[in-house]
């Protein structure tokens, strides 16, 4: 009997189940390493020393107070990436105002990485207990919401590579032993996946 293809559902207890093969789990593990590589996140920087004199006056606690002057002041790139992927992961906000893009880019980026970065640690995290044997992935309202955003990352990536259109068709365009069927059939099956979790989480 053909197995069904790994699909979410939403328990009883108000959580999201999925059973993978040892293959997929190892896949989708592959493929959310490749987006951390590619966002290439430096590394925190360690707390700065609170001074005693601030801290006594109660200014350590407030918001933001230990940020450094070049975060506030917007250090971050302000041309688009090179690699076309990047591009699509990291896009310009006004696509008819470099300018403007370039000073949104400058505050924003850094911290549009980490986010995409940590969507992706998440997903590793929950693929963990199964990765290399397979199994079945459980998550919390706040865990679906973050393999949502990390399988919308590797999606956008696959199909960057793929050059996904609206008009594209591989079954009438590749060749049956062509290679570039199995990267198809890649990104059809995280499109399922993100498809079938957003379904339970409405």
């Amino acid at each position: 009997m053909r197995r069904r293809v790994a699909t979410f559902r939403r328990t009883r207890n108000g959580h999201f189940s999925l059973t993978l093969h040892a293959a997929e789990a190892d896949l989708l593990a592959s493929l959310a390493r490749e987006v951390l590589e590619l966002l290439e996140v430096p590394a925190a920087a360690p707390p700065r020393p609170v001074d005693p004199l601030q801290a006594e006056l109660g200014l350590s606690d407030l918001p933001g107070f230990d940020t450094p002057l070049d975060d506030l002041a917007g250090d971050g790139p302000v041309a688009p990436p090179e690699d076309e992927v990047l591009r699509r992961l990291l896009p310009d906000a006004y696509g008819d105002d470099p300018d403007a893009s370039a000073d949104f880019r400058r505050f924003t980026e850094r911290g549009l990485r980490e986010r995409k970065a940590a969507a992706a640690s998440g997903l590793l995290a929950g693929l963990a207990p199964v990765e290399g044997q397979g199994g079945r992935v459980q998550l919390d309202a706040d865990g679906a919401r973050t393999w949502l955003a990390a399988l919308n990352d590797i999606r956008l990536a696959l199909g960057t590579r793929l050059g996904v259109s609206e008009d594209a068709d591989p079954d009438a365009d590749l060749a049956e032993d062509d290679p570039a069927r199995w990267a198809w059939a890649v990104y059809d099956f995280t499109t399922h996946l993100q498809e079938t979790l957003v379904r339970s989480l409405s």
